[in-house]
């Protein structure tokens, strides 16, 4: 198999040779790890989310990306231990036969688009085949999985190669690039004129067009998108009214005032003091029990059926939030825009996502997971800071009755391990993260196996020798629940193997199964306390 690179018509010719594929390390999780490529890299992601610096470029991934970097480049890590990722890491080489000389040399190559790496969404079907491929490889001898390994290299390098349609720009990606130019100038002047130049067509049919397409004129969508910038800034900042107007673009404060209550029907400093008036969408369940906890009910959750723990579905209908069901994952923006929420709250997202969302409403992601700082930010926002005290002395109360149980097992020093099994491996819960590893390590006080302590990550990778060598007194295990994947395998594999077999938690029936909904996903201020319930249950009756 070989290609040209069509795009640069003078080169030659070149064959991509497999060199390895290995899971990602801690080193790809780690934030202030540097990874240097010495040869060209593909690297697919199957979970979770990171934040990287590549070749001095700021790159989000996410869940399904593809990225092919090219060689003796570097990869630093800005975000990733806490953003559960995981995925693959492929290396290859690229040679050229010179047919004449009857030699093999080394081929340049760059990534079609023209960069040093590019980045791909790969579809579910494409994630699904990979998994197969992968556990395929496994079962086979050495010569059939270098040609396994090369037909899974080509495969991946196809979708590199794959052309749109249609170079044709439409009207309507014409809108959306200067859509995209508002969002990055909006502390600008802007006319209409410039952007109907942006867009490629007359202003009569781009404020048409525009207005289809949006549900609003373009100059009402780039006041709209100004002042909900201001609301955040309101929010997450103490600067004055008349800083943020100069930083939105309004050089009078007094006129900024009078647009800021035409569109959020209050004055700047009353919005503040409103908040828990506004309409709530929140992209998580977690943040939405906690909203709930503190009496802020929202008009929609954002939930992924496979994930959402049964005490959180159970609240959600109990006070009439909307759930809005998308696959793991996914953020559907339609979803979204059709409930016309007033603040949009959750996690982490991506920046293309959050470029999208920006036109809808103020979004204030970036969340923490540790339900305690997620209380009490949302106590401070939504003025609920009397009942965020209440609820963290319940909660407190809980943990100190929780420790008086486990007392013995506490002083004894005996481990306690939290063993994720995924379709590709297994990973530990670190000692020092947030959400369960917070609750158990910190706020329990259980002590994590002392090889396993220098875990930066909230799941680290985790061999079986490593499993062996940390040996938990108990061990909980929790088998990863995602939409494409599926760790029946690996789970057999591992429990039908003679180092489990010498685990002493396995020889003392010290082995507890855990659900995803509920110890990574639903860790709430309701969640928190199943968790603790099943962990005193667990460990106290065995």
């Amino acid at each position: 198999m070989s290609w040209t690179e069509t795009h640069q018509p003078n080169v030659r010719p070149w064959i991509a040779q497999w060199e390895s594929t290995t899971l990602l390390s801690e080193k790809w999780m780690t934030a202030g790890e540097i990874n240097y490529c010495t040869s060209h890299t593909l690297i697919v992601i199957t979970d979770g989310q990171a934040v990287w610096n590549i070749n001095g470029q700021h790159v989000h991934l996410a869940f399904g990306h593809f990225i092919a970097i090219e060689e003796n480049s570097f990869v630093e890590v800005l975000e990733g231990g806490n953003l559960d990722l995981a995925g693959w890491h492929i290396q290859f080489h690229t040679w050229s036969i010179l047919k004449a000389e009857g030699t093999v040399v080394k081929a340049d190559w760059h990534v079609p688009l023209g960069n040093t790496y590019q980045i791909v969404q790969l579809t579910g079907g494409f994630l699904t085949s990979i998994s197969d491929s992968l556990n395929t490889q496994q079962s086979m001898g050495a010569s059939e999985q270098l040609v396994e390994h090369q037909a899974f290299l080509y495969g991946l390098l196809k979708s590199l190669y794959l052309k749109p349609t249609s170079d044709q720009h439409t009207t309507e990606e014409g809108i959306l690039r200067s859509i995209a130019y508002m969002q990055e100038h909006y502390h600008e002047t802007i006319t209409r004129e410039e952007l109907a130049q942006i867009a490629g067509v007359s202003q009569w049919h781009y404020s048409r067009k525009f207005g289809e397409l949006c549900g609003k004129p373009p100059l009402d969508y780039l006041a709209n998108y100004r002042i909900h910038r201001a609301q955040e800034e309101l929010l997450l900042t103490s600067a004055s009214s008349q800083d943020i107007a100069k930083k939105i673009g309004f050089e009078d404060v007094h006129y900024f005032s009078r647009r800021f209550k035409q569109f959020a029907g209050m004055s700047p400093r009353n919005y503040v003091q409103h908040l828990d008036k506004r309409q709530v969408l929140s992209i998580s369940a977690l943040c939405a029990e906690v909203l709930i906890s503190l009496g802020i009910i929202p008009q929609a959750v954002m939930v992924t059926p496979l994930l959402i723990p049964q005490h959180q579905q159970e609240l959600f209908e109990k006070h009439g939030v909307k759930q809005l069901e998308v696959p793991q994952y996914e953020t559907n923006i339609e979803f979204i825009q059709q409930e016309q929420p007033e603040i949009i709250m959750g996690h982490f997202i991506t920046e293309d996502i959050k470029k999208k969302l920006r036109g809808v409403a103020p979004i204030l992601t970036g969340l923490t997971n540790d339900v305690e700082i997620l209380l009490q930010q949302f106590g401070l926002w939504f003025h609920r800071q009397e009942e965020a005290n209440a609820l963290q002395v319940q909660m407190d109360n809980k943990v100190n009755a929780a420790r008086q149980q486990l007392s013995s097992i506490i002083e004894s020093g005996a481990t306690v391990m939290v063993l994720r099994v995924e379709p590709f491996g297994y990973r530990y819960l670190g000692g020092n993260s947030s959400g369960v590893s917070q609750l158990l390590y910190q706020r329990l006080g259980l002590a994590l196996p002392e090889s396993l302590m220098a875990g930066e990550g909230w799941f680290n990778p985790c061999t079986i020798d490593q499993l062996s060598a940390a040996d938990p007194a108990y061990l909980f295990v929790e088998k990863r629940m995602m939409e494409y994947f599926n760790a029946d395998e690996n789970m057999e594999k591992l429990r039908e193997g003679q180092q489990w077999r010498h685990l002493r938690a396995v020889k003392d029936g010290h082995v507890f199964y855990i659900d995803t909904s509920l110890w990574v996903d639903g860790c709430g201020v309701i969640g928190q306390n199943i968790i603790i319930d099943q962990v005193v249950s667990s460990l106290k009756n065995h």
